[in-house]
């Protein structure tokens, strides 16, 4: 998922200059009598093609603070339940020394700053311990997080010795590695398969995995596959991007000289792959789904095949969604199909005059969490009949 790293990067972004230009400035003033400090703005109103001006009641004034306040998490995507989850599983770093150029977070995996460029050319190492609410500071959101533990507490509630991930547009793996070190942990023999169509980010897939040890656990069995998702199997065509830079590209059927974006973009044919033949004649189940295509999740989730695949082998799936429309579609196919939804949070857009493609007006991801009931038994962490 895209991440905006904090309030204050937030407000600089486009999203956030937009809202600014709607509420105005903020300023803080303090009441005559006792009470809390409350903020008090005068905002210019046009009507009429006159300007008026207007103080706020407290009780708007709140609203609006709330909205300025946490409009990075205003959705979240998580409850406060999900603190104390997080917490349980949450690294004591003390004592830690990163790598230069190298950060080490909560769970305490590691990840080269190399592979976000926004995080400029500095070789300093840090430390980013804090639990991950609203995000993590670098590239992923709570919910994102929520998912993964969520994922792996319902396997050992299963008395599962096992622990299968599969992320589809991975870029450099985190959601495996993360996945693999933290299952790791808790005794359970991993199994990981990272899908990326994009050629030049392999390399970066197998040195995460390094970085972290995980290359040479016995117990952790992990494949890379340089392939885009598809419902068919049938080459696509992917943009000849850095994704250290940009992981906005998305896989296509019809390659043209700007992506759905808007963006200008040279491809490169890739082979397709199918959910199915990545889990083989006769596949295990699924315990993590990780999902983030970019908008290529819609044409998977109106797909009969697809749908089945997942309601059959996949107990707990992230989905990004790059749209709204691809929200109703998930609602839509997946609540028939016996899935619960767990969190969710929308995707904030911004409606765009370069593109028709209600995919490429995304500000800020959204994401949902679904289980499957047809898999495991809520919270009695028994398998059901299929």
């Amino acid at each position: 998922m895209k991440v905006l790293v904090n309030r204050a990067a937030f407000l600089r972004s486009t999203i956030g200059r937009h809202l600014r230009t709607m509420y105005g400035q903020v300023e803080k003033v303090r009441r005559p009598n006792k009470g809390p400090e409350i903020v008090s703005t005068v905002l210019p109103i046009s009507l009429s093609n006159r300007h008026t001006s207007m103080t706020l009641s407290p009780r708007v004034e709140l609203a609006r603070r709330a909205k300025l306040d946490s409009v990075n998490d205003f959705f979240g995507g998580w409850v406060e339940e999900d603190i104390a989850a997080l917490q349980r599983w949450r690294c004591d770093l003390q004592g830690i020394e990163p790598a230069p150029g190298e950060l080490v977070d909560w769970l305490g995996c590691r990840t080269a700053k190399a592979n976000h460029a926004w995080l400029g050319n500095s070789q300093a190492g840090a430390v980013v311990d804090d639990l991950p609410f609203p995000d993590d500071q670098i590239h992923a959101e709570a919910i994102e997080y929520v998912a993964l533990i969520f994922a792996i507490e319902r396997a050992l509630a299963d008395a599962q010795t096992t622990f299968r991930v599969i992320e589809l547009g991975s870029s450099y793996a985190p959601w495996c590695v993360s996945a693999a070190v933290t299952a790791r942990r808790a005794g359970l023999t991993v199994t990981a398969d990272a899908v990326e169509a994009n050629e030049s980010t392999m390399p970066l897939i197998g040195e995460h995995f390094q970085r972290n040890g995980i290359h040479a656990d016995p117990q952790v069995t992990f494949h890379a596959h340089n392939a885009a998702v598809s419902t068919s199997g049938e080459d696509l065509y992917f943009p000849v991007v850095d994704t250290r830079s940009d992981n906005g590209a998305q896989a296509t059927q019809t390659p043209s000289s700007q992506d759905y974006r808007g963006v200008s973009q040279s491809y490169r044919r890739v082979p397709g792959l199918t959910l199915q033949g990545l889990l083989g004649p006769s596949p295990d189940s699924v315990d993590f789904l990780h999902m983030d295509l970019q908008g290529a999740e819609q044409g998977l989730l109106e797909d009969d095949e697809f749908l089945r695949t997942i309601s059959s082998h996949v107990r707990v799936l992230f989905l990004a969604t790059q749209s709204r429309l691809i929200e109703g579609i998930a609602l839509r196919e997946l609540s028939k199909r016996g899935w619960t939804l767990y969190r969710e949070r929308p995707t904030m857009f911004i409606a765009k005059p370069e593109t028709r493609d209600v995919n490429g007006w995304t500000v800020r991801d959204g994401g949902q969490v679904w289980f499957n009931q047809d898999l495991t038994q809520p919270g009695t962490g028994q398998a059901r009949s299929r």
